[in-house]
């Protein structure tokens, strides 16, 4: 019984070693398991953390490992930045504008501001902000912003153009004759302008009888005067009106007192191609032909050629043709000779239309010709390719109505028309004394103080001019105005 009870007792104590040893095994085997799991815990985190297992918060921290890459590399997070909101969206150069989204970063070499093209300068860089400043002649256009690689598309910005008016040369308020620089030169009524290939200024100082040339430096020369004609001393001019240059930088005067065309080439050359020296109204070949105060010339060219187009107190536009060698004149558009009653104001075709005292002229665009029609107090238009004449801006009467529609406004002997290359013209409002702006939507605003009839340099809201019959776009951001009865050349920039 004893030899029973004792191996029943060992058999007993064998099964009780057996259950620990399984507890223990579980035990075991659920530590490993918990570390394991602790383990990859530890390798998922470390994937956003720096190389000494801190947490990243900053994803511009050149110390954060990218997600996903080799834990021991150095290559940050990038986060794909986001434009939500811009403002202003419109005014002036010089504008700041205060661009808000996310994941700018701070690095201002990293982040760059464009409206419409045209690289703005950034003041400031945080992670969901950048301000920058609008640049000068940016133009209306859509904002656009690279941000380390990454290129953003934001609103269209609306550019507000800002005018400055200076003084280019002459003495303001003081007609003389004198050559010098800038403000020490004296003009006595500048009337018209033209600008050459070197960017050389020529214009018809009309009381002085004379052609001045002003170099884009400012100082002012006389390029022609007075000479030797057919033996005898005479003034070449007798109260010149109009110019007009050709690709050649050959210049056309309109020689009003004397009723005819006066040819100059950079040689300084002096040609009479037309009109006979008096006052008529006659078709025919080069001298032959008879003309009436011709104020202003155009270089054109139509279905016939390359052609002069001049208007004249006939109330009539002529063409001078520039390729049979002979200049020959016609009537162009306006009354033919023969009819007596010639002033007026019709649209319509080629020689039903009327006009009263045209005067400047200038090509807008292709097969279209701008007249400052002085008198009917609008600018009206030739349709070369319809043969037509309409009106292009101004009313029924002449005044003073700004801010509208260019067939709603208002001008008062206007005297002269330019163009720029993006459609905007520009109109010496002589009689109101100030400049006008149409855009290229047909919208009319004004340049200088209406009806000041004084003198002034600054802002285009408080400039003032004086009669003002010549105006010339000369190149992006520029007009001359030859401001007549300040007996200057004025300058305007255009930001």
């Amino acid at each position: 019984m004893r030899f029973g009870s004792t191996g029943y007792m060992s058999m007993k104590f064998e099964m009780k070693s057996n259950n620990k040893s399984n507890q223990t095994m579980k035990i075991l085997r659920t530590r490993d398991s918990f570390l394991l799991l602790v383990l990859a815990l530890s390798a998922m985190i470390s994937y956003g953390s720096d190389d000494n297992g801190m947490d990243c918060p900053d994803p511009t921290n050149a110390d954060c490992d990218q997600i996903g890459d080799d834990p021991q590399d150095d290559d940050p997070v990038v986060l794909e930045p986001t434009l939500l909101s811009v403002a202003p969206v419109t005014g002036p150069k010089h504008t700041e504008v205060v661009i808000t989204g996310k994941n700018f970063g701070t690095d201002p070499d990293k982040v760059s501001v464009s409206f419409n093209g045209t690289p703005g300068e950034v003041l400031g860089v945080t992670d969901t902000e950048v301000t920058v400043r609008v640049p000068a002649r940016a133009h209306t256009g859509p904002i656009t912003m690279e941000v380390d690689g990454f290129d953003l598309t934001g609103p269209e910005f609306v550019y507000e153009l800002t005018y400055t008016v200076e003084t280019f040369a002459g003495t303001p308020g003081e007609p003389g004759f004198l050559d010098g620089k800038g403000t020490a030169a004296k003009f006595n009524q500048p009337w018209d302008l033209v600008k050459d290939s070197g960017g050389n200024i020529f214009v018809v100082d009309r009381n002085n009888h004379a052609i001045r040339k002003i170099t884009p430096q400012g100082v002012v020369s006389t390029f022609m005067k007075e000479g030797g004609e057919d033996g005898g001393e005479q003034k070449r001019f007798d109260y010149p009106q109009g110019l007009a240059i050709d690709g050649d930088d050959n210049i056309y005067v309109a020689d009003s007192g004397i009723d005819r065309i006066i040819m100059i080439d950079p040689d300084r050359v002096w040609t009479n191609i037309a009109g006979a020296g008096q006052e008529g109204y006659k078709d025919g070949t080069g001298t032959n032909a008879e003309f009436k105060n011709p104020a202003a010339i155009l270089v054109g060219e139509d279905a016939g050629g390359s052609a002069l187009y001049v208007s004249e107190d006939n109330h009539a536009i002529r063409r001078i043709s520039l390729d049979d060698g002979q200049y020959t004149v016609s009537t162009y558009a306006g009354p033919a000779p023969e009819i007596t009653e010639r002033e007026g104001y019709v649209d319509g075709g080629l020689s039903e239309a009327r006009f009263s005292f045209p005067s400047g002229m200038a090509k807008s665009g292709e097969g279209t010709i701008l007249i400052a029609d002085l008198a009917n107090s609008r600018i009206r238009a030739i349709d070369q390719d319809a043969g037509t004449v309409g009106t292009f801006a101004g009313g029924e009467e002449g005044g003073y109505v700004n801010d509208v529609h260019r067939l709603d406004a208002r001008f008062y002997g206007p005297s002269d028309v330019s163009v720029a290359g993006d459609g905007t013209v520009y109109v010496a409002d002589a009689d109101n004394s100030c400049i006008r702006r149409i855009d290229s939507e047909g919208h009319v605003t004004t340049i200088g103080i209406y009806d000041s009839f004084d003198y002034n340099d600054g802002p285009g809201a408080e400039a003032k001019f004086n009669y003002p019959m010549g105006v010339l776009h000369g190149e992006e951001g520029e007009i001359y105005v030859a401001d007549t009865d300040n007996n200057v050349i004025r300058k305007i920039i255009i930001d």
